[in-house]
Formats: C-alpha cells, structure tokens, sequence
C-alpha cells in the first residue's frame, strides 16, 4: 500500500537521480521550455520524488531535473512521496504520466513491462490503476517488448503516433524501418497500416503481396481496401514529406554511425558500397537544392508568387 506521508522541501539537484524510463519522453523542446521558465521565475513547479532511505528518484519532473542541470541551478523544490517499495514507486510515476506533462506512449509501455516482468504487477492490477482495457495496457507493453529503437525514435521525433507504433510492433524487427519509412512517406492512417500488418502477418498470402506492402504500399490498399472511406490521412505538404525524410534519413545516419563504431572488419566491407553509393546520392541532392535555392527567392514560389 503507497504510503500518504509526503512532504514538501527542497533538494540540492545533485542529491536526486534522473529516472531513465522517463527519459524515453524527454524531449530537448521540453528542457528548453522548462529551462526558460526556471531561468525567468525560478522553479515555480515542484517535481515528484520517491525516497528510498538517503537515496531520491525522479517520478514526475524529468524536463524540470534536466533543466536544472543544464542550467545551472543547483537546487529545485520537490514533493517526497515516502515510498520506499520500488513498484510502488513506478506505480506512482506511471500513473502520474498518464495526467501530468511526463505521459508519453513509450515510457508509458516500459513502466507497463517493468512492473509486470520485473516487479509481479498483475494487467488486471494496472487496468484497475489507470482506469484503462487489457487491450490499452497489452499494446503499451507492446511499444517496449517488440519495437526496435529506430521506430521508437520516429514515436519521440512526432513523426508516428504510438497507436501506429502498436501495429508497426507486430511486424517482424528486421522490416520495421522499412515499412515505419513507407508509413511516413505516404502518410497513411493507423487503420492503414493495421490492415497492411494484418496482410503481411497472414500465412496464407505469398510472398510477391508481402513485397508489395513494403515497396509500394497503395497499390496493396488500391487490391485490398479496408472497407474505410478514407484511404489514408490528407497528403501532406511537399515541404512536410520533404522534412519527414530529411528527419528519417538524419536519425537512419546516426543509427548507423553507432553501428559502424562496433562492427567487425567483414559487416563493414559489405556496407562499404551502400554508403559510398549513399554518399553520391546525397551530394547530387545537395546540388540540386543548391539550384533550387539559387532560382528561388525567400518567400515566393517559383512561379513568382508570394507565400
């Protein structure tokens, strides 16, 4: 049982521990914007910490802990929930992410996992918690059980949503870039992409249908509607996709940098090609928006209008 013992004070920064779960929906936006508001008034907003003997642990209030840090300022005031059971602790936090500022999909699914692999929490226990279906909480499990990294960067950079993400989890890891890059191209709703999923999960289909819905997508839903009158979200703007995949490609880039760091000596002569190749193709990209640039003034289209 939590205890209702807390208490408020204040803490010197360095005496409280950053909470990695929560991390995963820290955004730099959410430190920046946390940081002008302590720089401006000092820290008006208390965090939520637990205590665990000497030892405090963030549980509401990671942007605000970043903030400081990076700020500067070395005190903050917190609100002590003294609780000295770790689960209990998540509990708190988890349900304290669902109506406070700290909620985000992904350390929502990794507090799920944690507490009902790690810590003997029943479903039946959180449905009751969060006030939420067996169906909610499986497939926030789901976004940290089978979602490979790079999908879940896409979740933290906004360019898929995390009911999305649940129908991207059910693909095989090796294919969910692939298809999470066509998703984001085409822009294509989450009923979309649960149908496509469902296709490529079924054994019944061959492998020429399961090509198609990672090459080419809407041709699989032009052969194979939903039955939904919308067959994808409204296009977006040229400059949209265009900032999509220059986002997608970016993160794709610095994956790959960490990988080349630890790959032997055999990975790296096989990639060696497709990055030279890769390469090229950036540098004529880059000569071709140079052209752009030069044709084109700020504020007006190509026709000569203004924006």
């Amino acid at each position: 049982m939590a205890s209702t013992k807390n208490t408020a004070r204040t803490l010197k920064v360095g005496e409280i521990e950053k909470n990695p779960i929560l991390a995963l929906g820290t955004t730099a936006k959410d430190i920046e914007k946390y940081g002008r508001v302590a720089m401006a008034y000092g820290n008006v907003a208390p965090a939520i910490v637990g205590q665990n003997g000497k030892t405090y642990r963030i549980l509401a209030g990671q942007a605000r802990l970043e903030a400081c840090v990076h700020s500067g300022i070395r005190e903050m005031p917190v609100i002590v929930a003294e609780i000295s059971s770790e689960a209990e602790q998540m509990k708190l936090a988890l349900l304290l992410s669902t109506v406070r500022e700290d909620g985000c999909p992904l350390s929502e699914g990794a507090f799920i996992d944690t507490l009902i692999t790690q810590h003997g929490v029943t479903r039946r226990e959180l449905m009751g918690l969060l006030k939420k279906s067996k169906s909610w909480i499986s497939k926030r499990q789901s976004l940290a059980l089978r979602l490979t990294e790079e999908v879940k960067g896409m979740i933290k950079d906004g360019l898929i949503c995390a009911r999305t993400a649940e129908e991207i989890a059910k693909m095989p890891e090796d294919l969910q870039v692939i298809f999470a890059g066509k998703v984001i191209q085409d822009g294509l709703s989450k009923t979309n992409v649960g149908h496509l999923v469902s296709l490529y999960t079924q054994e019944k289909n061959d492998s020429a249908i399961k090509e198609a819905i990672l090459d080419t997508p809407l041709t699989v839903l032009d052969a194979y509607p939903t039955g939904s009158t919308t067959r994808r979200k409204g296009k977006r703007g040229i400059s949209e996709r265009i900032a999509g995949n220059a986002g997608f490609i970016i993160r794709l880039a610095s994956e790959t940098k960490g990988l080349i760091a630890t790959a032997d000596t055999k990975s790296l002569t096989v990639v060696g090609s497709h990055l030279s190749e890769m390469r090229l193709a950036l540098t004529d990209l880059k000569t071709v928006l140079d052209r752009i640039s030069d044709r084109v003034s700020p504020g007006k289209h190509e026709g000569g209008g203004v924006t």
